[in-house]
């Protein structure tokens, strides 16, 4: 165990987070709306927002207010769509899925 750790348990690893994109999802234009709905400082938020990672607590806050799981925030919620949609299907069905996408929505093509 390194001494950060000891010094420092309880501080949250920076971790790359998509809170700006869920807010905005969600319906909150401004860094205060979200500050106001979650109780929280202003100067917290604008922290997530310059990349800060929330500690589990927080992360735990928004998920509610988010209404997605705690680990979500740290995907992009198209992804997060995508990954609840293909969570718990087996592998032929992911399959077909994937086939009936690309028929329907063939790759474009680049210039």
């Amino acid at each position: 165990m390194s001494e950060f750790t000891l010094i420092h348990k309880s501080k949250q690893p920076r971790r790359p987070h998509f809170i700006p994109e869920w807010a905005e999802l969600r319906g909150f234009n401004t860094q205060a709306e979200l500050a106001i709905e979650l109780e929280a400082d202003k100067s917290l938020v604008s922290r997530w927002y310059n990349g800060s990672s929330p500690g589990r607590d927080w992360q735990l806050k928004l998920a509610e207010l988010f209404k997605c799981e705690s680990d979500a925030i740290f995907r992009h919620p198209d992804d997060d769509w995508i990954a609840r949609f293909f969570q718990g299907r087996k592998r032929d069905e992911i399959d077909q899925i994937k086939k009936t996408l690309e028929v329907a929505f063939p790759p474009r093509k680049t210039a």
